[in-house]
């Protein structure tokens, strides 16, 4: 995570996310194997889309977080944060080997954050053809572009490429930093797991039943019996929700929130990024009852809920 302060001109950025890595899933059994392991639905990428995904625990707990796409049909790309390379190597190897597939550090693929008023036609400059929704993508030459929003786009460009990449946008785009796009995420409801956050969440608990992360349809992963056991039989009473507060220095992922009152904790700090004006934006997993009385362990000062993209549902809902 990144402490860069975000940038003033509001025109359309273009940001290398080193952060960020794809790992390979390569083999006749693939899609077969990560079908048994996540928590979306790997069907889904025979179309022109990407799902947001978790690996889960046998408590339903998430291991892993990620974003696939089909390269081909027998290849499936997880871009994951780079911190968790190893860690998803580990938690998907132990049971790759039972299948005809490995798993591919590919870190030739560089990953671009492309956003901005103006993105669209930046991309075109490139692909040509833009995917036609969110999630969907669109490839040339390997390359491939990926829809968040009309104005935001994911970039997976080949080692061959990155030159001519960055040189086509030079003059359309200004240079954009780390901070900037996962302050979109956060105003977006989109998290990530990180190496501190592992196993603290389910699914539901940072909103991916909300975001098409999880297909309560698919049938059994690792987990599934406790996610499928929230959503058809519990009450979910914790969800994730966006706030701020003032601050010049970013609490962590996994950073306790606290009832102001009470001092109890009442949940935990999922990602942070600097916003204007010495703001601080979080996203955040904690209890629905707590949401007036919230505070980081470290301060005094209440949060201030900001609105998600999405409705949070009550504890009677379910969704589908």
């Amino acid at each position: 995570m990144t402490q860069d302060k975000p940038t003033a001109n509001q025109t359309t950025q273009l940001v290398r996310l080193h952060q960020t890595r794809l790992l390979l899933v390569k083999g006749p059994d693939a899609s077969k194997f990560l079908q048994g392991q996540v928590t979306c639905d790997l069907r889904e990428l025979s179309a022109p889309v990407t799902r947001i995904g978790a690996q889960c625990n046998p408590k339903g707990r998430i291991l892993l977080s990620f974003r696939a796409l089909q390269l081909d049909a027998e290849t499936i790309a997880l871009r994951i944060p780079a911190p968790m390379l190893d860690k998803a190597k580990s938690s998907l190897g132990k049971y790759i080997v039972f299948s005809k597939a490995k798993l591919h550090d590919d870190s030739g693929y560089s990953v671009y954050g492309l956003s901005g008023d103006n993105a669209q036609h930046a991309a075109k400059t490139i692909f040509t053809t833009l995917p036609t929704d969110n999630d969907g993508w669109a490839e040339k030459d390997g390359n491939f572009l990926i829809q968040l929003a009309q104005d935001r786009f994911e970039c997976w460009i080949k080692p061959a490429d990155t030159t001519a990449f960055e040189q086509q946008l030079d003059g359309l785009t200004i240079d954009g930093n780390v901070n900037d796009w996962e302050l979109l995420n956060i105003r977006a409801g989109v998290a990530d797991i990180y190496p501190e956050t592992i196993e603290l969440f389910t699914p539901q608990e940072i909103n991916y039943q909300l975001i098409n992360g999880i297909n309560f349809r698919k049938g059994c992963y690792t987990g599934q019996e406790i996610v499928a056991r929230l959503h058809y039989r519990g009450k979910l009473k914790r969800h994730m929700y966006r706030f701020e507060f003032s601050g010049n220095q970013l609490p962590t992922p996994g950073a306790a929130l606290i009832n102001a009152t009470t001092r109890n904790t009442c949940g935990h700090l999922v990602t942070a990024a600097f916003a204007a004006n010495n703001r601080i934006e979080i996203l955040a997993s904690l209890l629905d009852e707590q949401l007036d009385q919230v505070t980081l362990e470290t301060s005094t000062e209440i949060l201030k809920q900001l609105p998600l993209p999405y409705a949070i549902p009550t504890a009677d809902e379910t969704t589908e």
